[in-house]
């Protein structure tokens, strides 16, 4: 996959260190539960430091990387709260007219064919209002939100609009033999997506299924404060920058150690995508020379395995704090949900591809 400079061992070393943390640390402390992105900036500037990664370009590129997902975050935001009483107005006939459990397995479902269009981020701020709106038991919330963000992360697979991974997956092929124009995600796995969402779906409306006594639901007539959208687009923003530092730092790691590897033991060596974002283990490992069976394992792990954490993923982070929802409280849901993604796509793999 190209010839790669391999880094010394004592900062392979390090670096392990760094991504162990990251892992570990949001699961059993509780400061860094309620202060993850600034326990991510941290985290990932020690990772930059360790690579040798600091330049005056890299700190530019860090601060105007988070801007349009901030921007997204905070225009959509103040649509919601300008517009609110019309928006929910529709939602709650939407919601009155079906069960629960049909009524949300709709939503995931279109979500999830919606990310691929209109972002990742949006997808994610419409789930949060809506489940701000439909008040569920917290329990049940947390279920259909994690469920969501993995139709959403799945669905932003099929075009190169959604996220920069599509987009990077399409650059890398765009000459011969692929010749990848902007359908060529679709074309190539709709097919490995598509299901998932439905399965995803299904899984909601039955979590849902025995909402309709406790369902509430009400026209939301306030509005949230300025200072409350401003607070959390200044998170949103952190939240990337961070993730920008944490990708960047950790990359030696990922190239000395899975460039090599084939795609079925890509596959399972994408799950790094729960600390490592997907666009850039994508960059280092599509090459024109890769074989479409190789691509797909490599695609579909990328796609599948970044909810596990909330950190993982852009959706999960926009969801997860706009809604509360705790590092502990995702995680409980989230890997064992991914974990049977990944043995039921494994297995289809394996027989299909």
């Amino acid at each position: 996959m190209g010839t790669l400079t391999t880094p010394p061992l004592w900062m392979n070393i390090l670096l392990t260190l760094v991504a162990l943390n990251l892992l570990v640390w949001p699961l059993v402390s509780r400061w860094v539960e309620s202060h993850l992105e600034l326990f991510l900036l941290g985290v990932g500037a020690a990772a930059v430091t360790i690579s040798g990664g600091w330049s005056v370009d890299f700190i530019y590129k860090t601060l105007q990387s988070p801007v349009n997902v901030a921007f997204i975050v905070l225009v959509v935001s103040v649509i919601f709260n300008n517009y609110s009483r019309y928006i929910f107005r529709v939602l709650f006939i939407f919601f009155k007219a079906l069960e629960p459990k049909y009524s949300f397995a709709l939503l995931i479902f279109a979500l999830g064919v919606a990310s691929s269009l209109v972002s990742v981020t949006v997808a994610a701020l419409v789930l949060a209002e809506v489940l701000q709106v439909v008040h569920l038991e917290h329990e049940k919330m947390v279920h259909i939100t994690v469920f969501a963000c993995y139709a959403i992360a799945l669905g932003a697979v099929l075009t190169p609009l959604a996220e920069p991974m599509g987009l990077v997956i399409n650059n890398a092929l765009s000459g011969a033999p692929y010749h990848a124009d902007f359908f060529f995600l679709m074309r190539h796995f709709s097919g490995w997506i598509l299901p998932a969402l439905v399965v995803l779906a299904v899984v909601a409306g039955y979590t849902a299924r025995h909402a309709g006594a406790g369902l509430q639901m009400y026209i939301r007539e306030d509005k949230e404060t300025y200072s409350s959208v401003l607070r959390r687009t200044w998170h949103i923003y952190m939240f990337v920058a961070a993730l920008h530092l944490i990708s960047t730092g950790l990359r030696p790691l990922a190239q000395s150690t899975i460039t090599h590897l084939g795609g079925k033991v890509l596959f399972f060596a994408n799950a790094v995508s729960v600390i490592i974002d997907n666009a850039t283990l994508a960059a280092i490992e599509i090459v024109p020379t890769i074989t479409p069976t190789d691509l797909t394992y490599m695609v579909i792990g990328l796609a599948a395995f970044g909810s596990m954490l909330v950190q993982g993923n852009l959706p999960n982070i926009v969801a997860a704090e706009k809604l509360g929802i705790k590092s502990r409280e995702w995680a409980a849901v989230a890997v064992p949900t991914g974990l049977a993604l990944m043995a039921g796509y494994f297995l289809a793999l394996c027989i299909w591809c």
